[in-house]
């Protein structure tokens, strides 16, 4: 893939974002790829909302989450945007709701038996489970061991502020 790629996180004030930012702990209730496409010209984003793993114009979510930082990625990504084509159309993954409760129900127990009763479906994704499956599919170091269907916003954040890569706000 020829061009700049980013991973946007954002967030805005509705009732949802601020559940999704409460459950995770994280400042960002929603995670996305933007690239340059030369076909549509301009910035697209690919991500996963309510009706599935989508391509949209990056503006198009802009809208929805008006608080936003950037990540430039600096390393080869092809890989990430071979697995990302088969996915396409993907269905969106409510089992995230329920993941959301047990992760919630950990920081307070770390109870680690928790992880064994999460809802998994390799079939579907949430954003987070999505922009993960990008990077570890990319082969990103670092992503080697994760399992995407237990990432989140934060943890996607967390990884990409470790490895220093450029970021700011579009």
């Amino acid at each position: 893939m020829k061009g700049k790629v980013r991973v946007v996180f954002g967030t805005n004030d509705s009732l949802r974002a601020r559940l999704i930012r409460w459950s995770t702990g994280s400042p960002w209730s929603h995670v996305w790829i933007e690239y340059q496409s030369e076909v549509w010209g301009g910035w697209w984003a690919a991500h996963s909302a309510e009706d599935g793993v989508v391509k949209v114009p990056d503006t198009r979510i802009w809208t929805r989450y008006p608080r936003r930082l950037t990540y430039e990625l600096h390393v080869p990504l092809d890989g990430g945007f071979d697995w990302a084509r088969y996915v396409i159309g993907a269905k969106y993954d409510y089992g995230v709701i329920w993941n959301a409760l047990l992760l919630v129900l950990f920081r307070a127990t770390k109870w680690q038996w928790l992880e064994k009763l999460a809802a998994r479906n390799a079939a579907r994704y949430s954003c987070s489970e999505f922009v993960a499956g990008f990077l570890k599919a990319a082969g990103v170091k670092g992503s080697e061991q994760w399992d995407i269907e237990l990432m989140h916003p934060g943890a996607v954040h967390s990884f990409l502020k470790k490895q220093g890569w450029a970021w700011g706000v579009p």
